[in-house]
């Protein structure tokens, strides 16, 4: 089978995942954790710059994160779709608003004047739908986020966030899709060995 087959396959199987979580009574307390997780692992710092997302129905949330790096002073910024397969980073604060992408998803707003945060990253935290022990991971399938990491430094931290259930075994790849130093859930933080480059924040 077709590294593009079996990868669809998965996606179907990983969105039925999400959907089922977002129907969950317990995620909310699972969120949480893998939340607790994360900060004990990747703490903020003052003037520290990092990328988060907001999260889509099913998903793990990042509200915590996000209330945790901004109150110490770090600086935030989210993707925006600027193009197609093309994402761009943009600072956000409290009160700043969101706009809704073409996908359906929370997005910063590009005021006049303010341009997207292109380099000098401290940490990013991606999504998806489905991980493997060796890093690989398995968006959505239009190729925004491994366009986006293949781009940057390996020594930047690239850290997943996404429930313990969509951990599978293996990841089908191509040569364009970029793994994850480590991932957190709600059981906890995965570093991965295999990964190029340096998880440490």
């Amino acid at each position: 089978m077709l590294v593009l087959e079996r990868k669809e396959i998965l996606r179907r199987e990983g969105r039925i995942r999400l959907r089922e979580r977002a129907e969950s009574a317990h995620s909310a307390e699972a969120g949480d954790r893998a939340q607790e997780h994360f900060l004990r692992e990747f703490p903020p710092r003052v003037g520290g710059t990092a990328a988060l997302y907001c999260a889509r129905a099913g998903e793990l949330p990042t509200g915590r994160i996000r209330d945790a790096y901004l109150a110490v002073g770090a600086r935030l910024y989210y993707p925006r779709v600027t193009g197609r397969g093309t994402l761009a980073f943009y600072p956000h604060r409290d009160g700043d608003g969101w706009e809704t992408g073409p996908y359906g998803i929370p997005e910063p707003p590009s005021p006049a004047g303010v341009e997207p945060h292109l380099s000098g990253w401290d940490i990013i935290v991606v999504p998806g739908l489905a991980f493997d022990r060796r890093g690989n991971r398995l968006g959505h399938g239009f190729g925004y986020y491994d366009r986006f990491l293949g781009g940057l430094p390996g020594s930047v931290p690239r850290i997943g966030l996404a429930w313990a259930s969509q951990r599978i075994p293996e990841v089908p790849v191509d040569a364009w899709d970029v793994p994850v130093h480590a991932l957190v859930t709600e059981e906890g933080v995965i570093r991965v060995a295999e990964a190029s480059g340096s998880a440490e924040p």
